[in-house]
C-alpha cells in the first residue's frame, strides 16, 4: 500500500488534535474530487514499519486524541488488509485512542462485502 501524506498535529480531520493518514488508491472518481492524485494505488511513498511506527510514536502525547485514516480510499480491497492491520496494531499499542476512518463507502456496501 502506498500513502500521499501523513498530517502530524493534524485538526481538520476528526476530533481533537490527531495524526492522519491519507491512503492512496481510489476506484470512486468522485466528481469534484479535490484530491484526484490520490487515485493512483501507487502515488506518493510505500507504507512500511517506518511510517507506522511513525504514526504510533505520534500517537504519545496525552493531547492527541487520535488516528485518522483517508485518503484515497482506505477501504478499497486493494488497501484494506493493510489498513486493518495498522488499525489492530494501534489499537493494541494506544487503546485510549480514537480511530477515524473517512470512506466514500456506504455501509449497505461494507457489510454486504
Amino acid at each position: 500500500m502506498y500513502y500521499g501524506n501523513i498530517k502530524y498535529y493534524d485538526i481538520a480531520n476528526g476530533d481533537g488534535v490527531r495524526t492522519s493518514l491519507f491512503v492512496s488508491g481510489c476506484n470512486h472518481h468522485c466528481k469534484g474530487c479535490f484530491n484526484k492524485e490520490s487515485w493512483d494505488f501507487e502515488y506518493g511513498k510505500f507504507f512500511d514499519s517506518e511510517a507506522l511506527e511513525n504514526i504510533s510514536k505520534s500517537l504519545e502525547p496525552e493531547y492527541i486524541s487520535g488516528l485518522t485514516i483517508l485518503g484515497g480510499e482506505p477501504l478499497d480491497y486493494k488497501n484494506i488488509n493493510i489498513v486493518h492491520a495498522i488499525i489492530l496494531y494501534i489499537k493494541e499499542k494506544h487503546q485510549e485512542k480514537t480511530i477515524w476512518i473517512y470512506t466514500g463507502y456506504t455501509y449497505e456496501e461494507l457489510v454486504g462485502r
